[in-house]
C-alpha cells in the first residue's frame, strides 16, 4: 500500500485500458434535454416517485447496502422524492431488464452491465446518452479510461460503479489445516485440487449455471500463456484466430485438466451465483474464483466469523513456461448505472443519478463499508480490512490490464454463442479442440 498519496490512483489499470481503446469525444447537447421533459415536470413541492432497478437484492450488506445508503440520503435531503427499489438476483435481473426493454417499461434508473448487454439497450434506445463533460472533475473523480464498456460509437450511455478484476478468494485456515500449499502456479493449483479432493473437500466453487465465469477463467488462463492482454480481444475482432493461435488451445487443455482434477463442486453446472458463494462462505469449498466486487465478504457480519477471519485473496496463478506475469490482471469496468428514455420524471431522475455517482456517495460509501473497489478515486480511512488491502495491492501493482472481458467485447450474439460453447465444454460434451473451433465460429459469424 503506497504512502505517497492519501488517494489510491489506479494509473496502471487505467493507462492499460486507455491503450486498448481511446475514448472518443462524446457529443451532444441533446444528451439530457428531452422534448417531453417539460411535460414531466412536477409542481414544486409535489411528491415525485422514481423507480430504481437493481441487481443487488441484499439491502442490508455489501453493495446493496451502499446503494441504499445513497437512496436514503437523497430522500432525506429531498423529502419531495420517493425512490422505489426493485432488486433481483443477477440472472432474474438480466431477464426482467430484457422484458422491461421490450415493453419500454417506465423505470427511471437501472443497473447495467457494460459491453454486450448495454449494447442491446443502446440499440433499442432504452437508455439515454450522457454528456461526458458533465462527469469530469473532482465532483465525480472518475479514474481515466473507466468508460470504455459504456461507450458506443463515441457516445456514453452509463457510468461505472466499480473497478472490476478477477482474483481467487481462499480460506486460509482450510489450506493450513490440511497442509495444502497456497498456489502460485497452475500446477500447484491442480495439486491443491487433488489434495483437497483426497480429504473430501471441494477445492473451488463456481457458478456454472451462469456460464460467464468460464469465459473469464479461459481469458485469464490464455493470458498467462501468451502474455498479451490484447490477443483474445484481437481474436474477437478476427484480427487473429482462435484456432490458429496455439495459446487458446493450450488454455482449453489446461481447463480440461481442471475438470479432470475435479476442481469444482459436484453439480457445479447447476449452481448459480448465490449457490456458489454460499458453498464458499459456509466453508465447504477452499477457493472461489470471483471478482473484486466481493470485497464486502470480509466485513459482512451475516457471514460466519470464522470465515471472515480466514478470508484471503491471491492472484490467478502463472502458467509454467507461459509468458504472462502474476501481476497481469484481468480487469475492466463492467457494472454501473444508466438513465432510461422511458422515465416519466427525467429531470428528477437525472438529479438523483448525478447524486448517486458523485464521489462522496457511491465511491466513498463503497470503500468505507468494504463493499467494493470503486471506479472513482477513493480516500484511505485507515480502517480497511485485510481483504481490502490485498485487493488494493493487487490493483496498484498491476503491470497490465485487460480493459474488457472478451465475452463482452463482441456482439450480444457472440456472447450468447461463446457462453453456450463453454457450457458444452465444461459439462464434458466437447473437447478442447472443439471449444476453440466454436469460439472461432462465434467470432466469424457476428455482425457488429
Amino acid at each position: 500500500m503506497t504512502n505517497q498519496s492519501k488517494f489510491i490512483r489506479a494509473t496502471v489499470l487505467t493507462a492499460s485500458i486507455a491503450m486498448i481503446s481511446t475514448l472518443a469525444a462524446c457529443g451532444g447537447n441533446n444528451t439530457q434535454s428531452s422534448s417531453n421533459a417539460a411535460n414531466s415536470d412536477k409542481k414544486e413541492g409535489a411528491v415525485v416517485t422514481l423507480r430504481f432497478f437493481s441487481n443487488l437484492p441484499d439491502r442490508k450488506s455489501g453493495q446493496g447496502l451502499v446503494e441504499q445508503i445513497s437512496i436514503d440520503n437523497y430522500m432525506k435531503e429531498n423529502p419531495n422524492v420517493k425512490i422505489e427499489v426493485e432488486a433481483l438476483a443477477e440472472e432474474p435481473f438480466k431477464n426482467k431488464l430484457k422484458a422491461y426493454m421490450a415493453s419500454n417499461e417506465p423505470i427511471d434508473i437501472t443497473m447495467v452491465h457494460g459491453g454486450a448487454e448495454l449494447s442491446t439497450l443502446v440499440k433499442a434506445k432504452y437508455v439515454k446518452e450522457l454528456n461526458l463533460k458533465d462527469y469530469e472533475g473532482e465532483k465525480y473523480n472518475f479514474l481515466p479510461g473507466v468508460f470504455r464498456s459504456f461507450t458506443f460509437d463515441g457516445k456514453i450511455y452509463g457510468l461505472p460503479r466499480n473497478s472490476d478484476y478477477e482474483v481467487i478468494y481462499y480460506n486460509k485456515k482450510m489450506f493450513a489445516d490440511n497442509g495444502v500449499k497456497v498456489p502460485t502456479t497452475y500446477n500447484e493449483l491442480l495439486d491443491a485440487a487433488k489434495a483437497f479432493r483426497v480429504k473430501g473437500i471441494t477445492p473451488m466453487s463456481t457458478n456454472g449455471k451462469d456460464l460467464w465465469s468460464f469465459g473469464l477463467l479461459f481469458q485469464n488462463t490464455a493470458q498467462r500463456i501468451n502474455g498479451d492482454q490484447n490477443t483474445i480481444l484481437d481474436a474477437v475482432d478476427q484480427k487473429k484466430s482462435f484456432v490458429q493461435d496455439e495459446s487458446f488451445l493450450q488454455s482449453a487443455k489446461l481447463l480440461k485438466q481442471m475438470l479432470d482434477a475435479k476442481m469444482f463442486q459436484d453439480s457445479f453446472m447447476t449452481a448459480d451465483y448465490g449457490a456458489s458463494q454460499n458453498i464458499f462462505t459456509q466453508e465447504k469449498a477452499a477457493m472461489w474464483y470471483m471478482g473484486s466486487w466481493e470485497a464486502g465478504m470480509a466485513t459482512n457480519e451475516k457471514l460466519p466469523e470464522s470465515f471472515r477471519k480466514n478470508l484471503g485473496v491471491i492472484k490467478y496463478p502463472v502458467v509454467e513456461g507461459g509468458k504472462g506475469k502474476e501481476s497481469d490482471l484481468i480487469a475492466w469496468n463492467g457494472g454501473g448505472y444508466a438513465l432510461t428514455t422511458s422515465s416519466k420524471n427525467p429531470e428528477e431522475a437525472r438529479k438523483f443519478f448525478d447524486y448517486l455517482m458523485s464521489a462522496n456517495q457511491w465511491a466513498k460509501n463503497a470503500w468505507e463499508t468494504g463493499a467494493a473497489v470503486p471506479a472513482q478515486k477513493y480516500e484511505l480511512t485507515g480502517k480497511e480490512s485485510e481483504v481490502q488491502k490485498q485487493l488494493t495491492d493487487i490493483l496498484v501493482k498491476a503491470t497490465s490490464t485487460a480493459g474488457s472481458t472478451f465475452i463482452d467485447y463482441g456482439t450480444p450474439a457472440f456472447k450468447d454463442d461463446v457462453q453456450n460453447a463453454f457450457g458444452k465444454f465444461f459439462s464434458g460434451s466437447t473437447t478442447p479442440e472443439q471449444l476453440v473451433a466454436d469460439l472461432q465460429t462465434a467470432a466469424a459469424k457476428q455482425k457488429k
